[in-house]
C-alpha cells in the first residue's frame, strides 16, 4: 500500500480499478494523479468474475474510508479499466475469467458508490490513455500502445486521443487469424492469436511441451540457457512480430509503447521486434517500453476518473 501527501484540506480524490486476467489493482489518487493508497488482489484466487468483482469493490470501499480519514478528502469519481467491452448488461470479448461476460459492472459500481460518477473503459485503451497523458506516448501525434500480457491487444492513438472504433473493439488483435485456413474465430468465442501468443496460453502450451508446469515468464527465463526453450520462444515471437509489423505498416505510428506482464522479458522481446520493424516497415517507428510498465492500466483508470470528475464538475 502506498501513500502520498495531500496538503489542502477536504481535497477531492478519485478511486481507480484495473481488472486484469490475473491481477486486480486498486488505488486512490489526488486530482493531480498522484497515487495515495493502493492494494492488489488476485483475480484467479476468487475463481469467478462475480466473486472477484465483489471482493474488489469491498477493497475499494476500504481504500476510500482510509483515504477519507487520512486526507479529510472527498471521493469525486471512480475510474474502471477492465477486460473486454463493457455494456450495460454484460461484457463482450473477455474470455479469460469465468463469469466475467455476465457481469453488470456499471450497476455494481453505482450501487457500491451511490451518487459518484463511474467511468469505465477497456484496460488496454485506458493504459494507452495513461501513456498519452504522462508516459511514452506524450506529445506523440500518431502512436500505438501494445499490451503483451495474459492476453494480447493494442490501442491506436491519434492527436492526444485513444481511438475506440465503431464498436469499441479497435485493436483487438487477439482475434487475428493465424492462417487463411482458420475454422474458428470471434463468432465461436475463439481468439486465434491470443490462444497462441497470449501469456496464459504460452505458459499452458509450454507446460505440455516440456512436461513441467510453467508460466510464460518461466519459459523466457528457461530460454536463456535451454536451446529447446529458446526455439519455443522464438517461434512465439515470430508470430507476434508478424502481426505487429503488419499493424505498424498499416498505421504508420511515430512511437510504439509496450506494456503488459510479458514485457518483464523486454530485453529479449524489444530487440526481436525491432529487427522486424527495421527490415519490413517503410518508416520504422521508435519502439520503447511503456513508462508505467505493468501499472499502465491502473494509471489509465486514474486518468479516466480524473476526466470523469472534470466532465461532471
Amino acid at each position: 500500500m502506498t501513500h502520498a501527501r495531500v496538503d489542502d484540506e477536504f481535497a477531492p480524490f478519485v478511486l481507480a480499478f484495473d481488472f486484469g486476467g490475473t491481477k486486480i489493482a486498486i488505488a486512490t489518487a489526488t486530482r493531480d494523479g498522484e497515487m495515495l493508497q493502493r492494494t492488489d488482489l488476485s483475480t484467479v484466487a476468487y475463481g469467478d468474475g462475480k466473486t472477484a468483482l465483489h471482493q474488489a469493490i469491498l477493497a475499494g470501499q476500504a481504500l476510500v474510508r482510509t483515504t477519507t480519514t487520512q486526507t479529510r478528502g472527498t471521493l469525486v469519481c471512480v475510474g474502471v479499466a477492465t477486460m473486454g467491452i463493457t455494456l450495460k448488461d454484460r461484457v463482450l470479448m473477455a474470455p479469460n475469467v469465468p463469469g466475467w461476460a455476465e457481469l453488470r459492472m456499471e450497476d455494481s459500481f453505482q450501487s457500491a458508490f451511490p451518487g459518484i460518477a463511474i467511468q469505465i473503459d477497456n484496460d488496454v485503451k485506458a493504459a494507452a490513455l495513461a501513456e498519452l497523458k504522462k508516459g511514452a506516448l506524450q506529445d506523440v501525434d500518431v502512436g500505438l500502445f501494445v499490451n503483451l500480457g495474459t492476453g494480447i491487444a493494442l490501442a491506436y492513438t491519434l492527436e492526444g486521443k485513444v481511438l475506440q472504433g465503431a464498436h469499441g473493439a479497435s485493436g483487438e488483435i487477439a482475434y487475428n487469424l493465424l492462417t487463411k485456413f482458420e475454422r474458428a474465430g470471434a463468432r465461436d468465442n475463439v481468439a486465434p492469436l491470443e490462444e497462441f501468443a497470449g501469456g496464459r496460453s504460452i505458459g499452458e502450451r509450454a507446460s505440455l511441451h516440456f512436461g513441467e508446469k510453467m508460466s510464460a515468464g518461466d519459459l523466457f527465463r528457461k530460454a536463456q540457457f535451454d536451446m529447446g526453450a529458446k526455439r519455443w520462444v522464438e517461434e512465439t515471437l515470430q508470430e507476434i512480430a508478424f502481426h505487429l509489423t503488419n499493424v505498424m505498416i498499416a498505421w504508420d505510428p511515430g512511437v510504439v509503447a509496450f506494456g503488459g506482464g510479458l514485457m518483464g522479458a523486454g530485453d529479449l522481446i524489444l530487440p526481436y521486434l525491432s529487427g522486424y520493424s527495421e527490415r519490413f516497415v517503410p518508416f520504422p517507428p521508435q519502439l520503447k517500453m511503456a513508462h508505467f510498465r505493468r501499472d499502465a492500466g491502473l494509471y489509465g483508470a486514474i486518468e479516466l476518473a480524473l476526466l470523469g470528475w472534470r466532465k461532471h464538475s
